[in-house]
């Protein structure tokens, strides 16, 4: 077995061109005073940029695309010493940071926002190392890199969410009351002006000299297609709400279903056999059942004004669609990939066209399962009996999607037992066939809702 990580929501700091790091967090060491704040000198987060250098206006810090901006964020504590000492023993019995990441105490967002071009670049917060991080009820400072590839203005804007572990509400009657988040002030509202040069290869003009793309993964912004040169059109850049993703160092090619499906048939990806119709065994939740409907309907389905509807975007449970009768109940489905109407006809590019310039022999063996948690009307391991899994065709590909209700449903070392022996059963029946992980959609801020209560939370989905 061979395991395939796909992360759906990565943004990664590689090295670009030699480039001046003066403003990277390992350049720029941590005033000393911070850490002797207290809640007696205000409670408000707050966040710190670099000094600019440069003469001019200081609030405003100049830089070129892709030069690291450090940028810090302060939680200050929010309770007095005797106040804590009457309230601690309660709140470390319902909070706690989860055990592979101890310092984080605290859930931040935080954006740098393009002022002309809206780009949004979310930033990546880390705990700073310092022992003053390991108390609860002390200041806490968090760091991350601004690294910006667009020519414009950028204004920081963020968000504390929870204090104090409240984030990670594990049991079920430790939910947080309120969902309040705090805004956080940025001090001398510095901003981040970003030059792309025209020889650059993150400037617009010269997008369409980058290679395709090897991987799904790679980072980049939305980006107004009017904003792209015309050659972007004939590029095939995928376009979405007349936004286009532009990835920074490399282009995406547009493919239609038909390509998709002759793919399967004919260059078989990651399968060791080279002979008979290529299967794929599919293990995931509701989501993935949404994402079937799209690949098993050529695009049909929830396509243009309809995508906006609740049951495109995350209840799709008491729609009909054939192929997925009974979705609610059913747990293993079949699924020749071919067009929702039969094969005469799909929507294909905006057009109807016949569907015979090409058959696809490709099959997908759907498990519908809610992940490694107690809500599989039965042990989640009874699928990869021989009874159950024996009586599909052999897989050429493995995928699995885990955490979507793992993180709502589970306690953190809990899964990380249960994902032990998931991986332990996926080697003794898959061990010459590549396994693609699905990784969990990202969320924002918190769901608790349902019954039972999902504890959907962004940082609980990171750290999954």
């Amino acid at each position: 077995m061979r395991l395939i990580v796909h992360k759906q929501d990565i943004w990664g700091n590689e090295n670009v061109e030699d480039i001046d790091k003066q403003y990277s967090c390992a350049a720029q060491p941590i005033d000393e005073a911070i850490w002797s704040l207290s809640s007696a000198n205000g409670t408000h987060p707050f966040a710190i940029l670099p000094t600019a250098a440069q003469s001019g206006d200081r609030s405003i810090l100049r830089v070129i695309a892709g030069q690291p901006v450090c940028i810090r964020v302060v939680v200050p504590p929010i309770r007095s010493p005797s106040v804590l000492a009457r309230q601690e023993k309660d709140i470390v019995e319902l909070f706690q940071p989860l055990p592979n990441e101890p310092t984080l105490w605290d859930s931040i967002i935080l954006d740098a926002v393009g002022q002309k071009t809206g780009i949004s670049i979310p930033i990546k917060l880390r705990p700073v190392q310092h022992i003053g991080m390991l108390q609860r009820n002390a200041l806490h400072v968090y760091e991350g890199e601004l690294h910006a590839y667009d020519t414009d203005i950028f204004s920081i804007s963020g968000t504390v969410e929870y204090r104090e572990g409240s984030w990670n509400y594990e049991q079920p009657s430790s939910l947080p009351a309120i969902y309040s988040p705090e805004q956080i002030t940025v001090m001398r509202n510095m901003q981040v002006a970003v030059h792309v040069p025209k020889t650059s290869t993150f400037h617009p003009e010269n997008h369409k000299h980058l290679p395709i793309c090897q991987r799904a993964d790679e980072p980049g912004r939305w980006v107004d297609a009017s904003a792209l040169p015309s050659t972007a059109e004939s590029q095939g850049a995928p376009v979405f709400n007349n936004k286009v993703w532009l990835p920074y160092r490399c282009r995406l090619r547009s493919y239609s279903y038909s390509d998709f499906l002759r793919c399967l048939d004919e260059y078989r990806p990651l399968s060791p056999d080279s002979t008979g119709k290529y299967t794929i065994h599919w293990f995931g939740d509701a989501n993935t059942r949404r994402a079937l409907k799209k690949i098993s309907s050529l695009g049909q389905w929830c396509s243009g004004i309809m995508a906006s509807r609740p049951q495109c975007i995350c209840d799709d449970s008491g729609e009909s669609f054939r192929r997925f009768t009974g979705q609610n109940t059913v747990r293993d489905t079949l699924l020749e990939l071919n067009d929702e109407d039969g094969g005469w006809s799909v929507r294909e590019n905006g057009q109807m066209k016949e569907r015979g310039l090409f058959h696809s022999q490709a099959k997908i063996y759907f498990h519908r399962w809610e992940g490694l948690t107690q809500y599989n009307g039965g042990r989640w391991q009874d699928v990869f009996r021989p009874g159950t899994i024996g009586q599909y065709p052999r897989a050429n590909l493995v995928v699995v999607s885990l955490g979507n209700m793992d993180v709502s449903f589970t306690q953190f070392l809990e899964y990380s037992r249960q994902l032990n022996e998931l991986v332990a059963l996926l080697q003794a029946i898959y061990e010459d066939q590549h396994v693609v992980l699905r990784m969990p959609q990202y969320f924002c801020c918190r769901a608790p809702s349902g019954n039972p209560t999902r504890r959907m939370q962004k940082d609980r989905n990171r750290l999954y």
